[in-house]
């Protein structure tokens, strides 16, 4: 691919702001602010709405130009229609396809007004637009327009969607894919055809800074007895009814203390013979999110659909171990690389791991530490931000700085 020279960078993405809810959303924040703090000159374009869990039609923030936490940032009006006729304007894009409907129905929302995608074909020949996640209609048509001046960071799972053909289109059409992990990587590759040579695994940043007081924790919600943790989406896609079911089960043949703390926003349903044995803290503040990673004994991932997984990181920079879905390539591979955690299968081997760690705290106390060596390491955000800088460097990218 013939090497460029671009005059300014822009992520592109649906959603931005302070107080916009989501993984690949806080990843998208953090990555702009540390490539700025490498001297790259890096914009946000995005849409006035709040976040995937808001209504799709409400502007939370005013559209034009704005700034957060140093970073600029354009925001485009949410749209108010279905796009059909723009779509129709842009069908040679899909290359002559023609993609079932039900592959399409997340592509189709646009999202935004028309001026996003106006703007991206406009400034395209001197800009690099990232975009990010793989699944929404502002990345898969924003990313056909922008061509080889397009990057992906994909955010990806091994799930259905990821199986659909307007993705392994869109995967097709980009100049390269930054990839969270490896295992992240060969999905894209076992997948959806991507040529290894156009993709780069640079890791996802952690910020190091936050202090756990674990005391703090059990003294504000008043829990003395021994706990594992989880923290996120509480829905299927993250396995967390599983992970209730199996802990109500091994209580029945485990009897004693122990307790599982569940904090997220998603309602959760627990058997009333379980109620005090299964904590829910519904929404809680950063501050506690890490005072219960410090406190807990374990804490449990047990989601099958992540790209890196920011909770193993912030668990064991806490000094805490880890338990995770062994279907889960991803955080398998982050505990095979660290011997800082275990996996299961099935709830019997849920309930063997759970007691082979419970019944070992010097072990669980070196497993938290070697946890914390990997993530500090491995995924420092300087770190992550320089690898991004070669990755793109690799693809032919030649890249404005700021001055100084």
């Amino acid at each position: 691919m013939k090497p460029i020279e671009v005059r300014q960078v822009v992520l592109v993405t649906p959603w931005y702001g302070p107080d916009t809810a989501g993984g690949a959303e806080f990843h998208a924040r953090r990555l702009v602010e540390s490539l700025r703090e490498k001297g790259v000159e890096v914009q946000v374009w995005t849409s006035t709405g709040k976040d995937f869990f808001s209504p799709e039609e409400t502007a939370h923030y005013p559209a034009g130009p704005q700034e957060v936490n140093g970073v600029p940032v354009l925001r485009f009006h949410v749209r108010h229609d279905d796009g059909a006729a723009w779509r129709r304007a842009h069908v040679h894009l899909l290359g002559g396809a023609n993609f079932p409907q039900e592959e399409r129905h997340l592509v189709d929302s646009l999202i935004v007004e028309d001026a996003l995608y106006e703007a991206i074909e406009r400034q395209r020949a001197h800009t690099l637009f990232l975009f990010m996640p793989y699944v929404w209609g502002t990345t898969f048509w924003g990313s056909l327009l922008a061509g080889d001046h397009a990057v992906l960071i994909p955010c990806l799972h091994d799930e259905p969607y990821a199986r659909y053909g307007v993705y392994r289109h869109l995967f097709q059409q980009v100049r390269g894919v930054l990839f969270n992990s490896p295992p992240e990587m060969e999905v894209a590759v076992r997948v959806l055809g991507l040529a290894p040579e156009r993709g780069r695994v640079v890791g996802e940043g952690v910020d190091m800074d936050h202090q756990g007081d674990p005391e703090r924790f059990r003294s504000r919600f008043g829990l003395s007895e021994p706990f594992i943790f989880y923290v996120g989406r509480r829905d299927r896609g993250k396995r967390v009814p599983m992970l209730i079911e199996y802990f109500c089960a091994y209580k029945d043949r485990n009897p004693g203390p122990l307790k599982l703390v569940l904090a997220g926003k998603n309602p959760i349903f627990v058997p009333l013979e379980f109620a005090d044995q299964v904590i829910d803290l519904g929404y809680i503040s950063e501050q506690d999110k890490h005072d219960a990673y410090a406190a807990a004994e374990i804490v449990c991932q047990p989601s099958v659909v992540e790209s890196f997984s920011l909770v193993l990181m912030e668990a064991w920079l806490q000094g805490t171990p880890v338990l995770v879905n062994e279907a889960c390539a991803v955080t398998r591979y982050h505990c095979r690389q660290s011997n800082g955690g275990l996996y299961f299968k099935d709830f019997f081997e849920f309930e063997a791991c759970l007691n082979f760690l419970l019944e070992r705290p010097l072990l669980r106390r070196r497993m938290g530490e070697l946890g914390r060596r990997y993530v500090q390491q491995n995924y420092a955000w300087p770190a992550v931000a320089e690898r991004i800088l070669t990755a793109l460097e690799e693809l032919g990218i030649r890249l404005p700085h700021m001055a100084p």
